[in-house]
């Protein structure tokens, strides 16, 4: 890895600047000044396979005239990049982060998401028999689970002194029979709306929006583009909600309540509704918590197997509480595009 000053001095070189401090802020994050102005100069994960489709984002957020995707400085050749060494660096400028509240940070991210995924929106036909027939494959697979979940807890409970990881599957298990439930409820929704509906929303997707990834200044910007992809925005949405899920209290209940915000600039379908739903109430983590436990339950301290654990189950049930903050509302009602 690339760490010394005279190697980033010359990699900000082909950016036609001369800077004049240079500060490693983490491993692949420089701060850089230049006496006017501080940029940003991020050494990426960036590969020649996935490079190309990390520079069609700042294509598309040119096209799309999307100001939240923070811009990337181009160099004296005109590139978006500098390659040294096997590694791609690109530069931005420098934004101090003003720390807002937890709600003023949500509304950010939803606008921005929101713009986003509405601006670059196409929707195309597609043949959802398949797609059927894959749900009714994950239905049995959430079956199975319940029924794993089952002999585990009658397992433990024959324990006369169960573990801390054992008493906590026992303890959440009628939690997660009302999420199962609800779960299989959302699968046979979706299920027949997909025999009425042949078209399929793609949007520009960031691939990993964690909250770290937004800037808040006088305006909100999203970074890190590196595994953006196109696909159903729903994708981005679960990914942000299941992440943030796992922090369990009033926090949790604000990103449900102020979802509103999202679908005023980017409305969801009938089918993306259910389609959030049942992946915040995916079960596989939580039974892949348990599995690992039985498993290898004396390689791993038993805080850790319980912390996990815990974890898992406060996705699962902030995905349950989801459903009962945001169904049927009007935006759910409209029709595909």
């Amino acid at each position: 890895m690339i760490d010394t000053c005279a190697a980033i001095e010359q990699i900000v070189n082909a950016y036609g600047l001369s800077p004049y401090q240079i500060e490693q802020v983490s491993g692949r994050l420089y701060k850089v000044n230049d006496g006017q102005n501080t940029y940003a100069l991020k050494q990426s994960k960036l590969t020649e396979h996935t490079v190309q489709g990390w520079e069609q984002v700042y294509h598309q957020a040119y096209a799309y005239d999307l100001s939240a995707i923070l811009p990337v400085y181009l160099t004296v050749h005109s590139q978006l990049y500098v390659k040294t060494e096997d590694f791609y660096y690109y530069l931005t400028p420098w934004i101090i982060d003003k720390n807002p509240s937890f709600e003023r940070a949500v509304t950010n991210i939803y606008e921005v998401l929101g713009n986003v995924h509405a601006r670059t929106k196409q929707s195309i036909s597609i043949d959802t028999e398949p797609i059927i027939q894959e749900f009714k494959r994950y239905q049995k697979h959430c079956a199975e689970c319940q029924n794993e979940l089952l002999s585990y807890v009658e397992l433990f409970e024959r324990n006369r002194f169960m573990s801390p990881f054992e008493l906590q599957v026992c303890t959440h298990y009628h939690v997660l029979v009302k999420v199962l439930a609800e779960l299989n409820h959302h699968i046979e929704r979706l299920k027949d709306e997909l025999e009425h509906e042949q078209k399929w929303n793609y949007s520009l997707l960031h691939g990993n929006p964690d909250l770290s990834h937004f800037v808040h200044a006088h305006n909100a910007f999203l970074i890190n583009w590196e595994k953006a992809v196109y696909d159903n925005a729903v994708f981005d949405l679960s990914a942000m909600l299941q992440r943030q899920a796992q922090y369990y209290g009033r926090q949790s209940e604000q990103l449900a309540e102020l979802f509103t915000i999202y679908k005023n600039k980017n409305p969801l379908t009938v089918i993306e509704q259910y389609l959030l739903s049942i992946y915040l109430m995916d079960p596989s983590d939580y039974i892949a918590r348990i599995n690992q436990y039985m498993t290898n339950a004396g390689q791993q301290p038993m805080v850790k197997h319980v912390q996990l654990l815990q974890r898992a189950f406060r996705r699962l049930e902030f995905g349950l509480r989801w459903t009962e903050l945001t169904e049927h509302d009007g935006t759910e009602n409209e029709s595909q595009d």
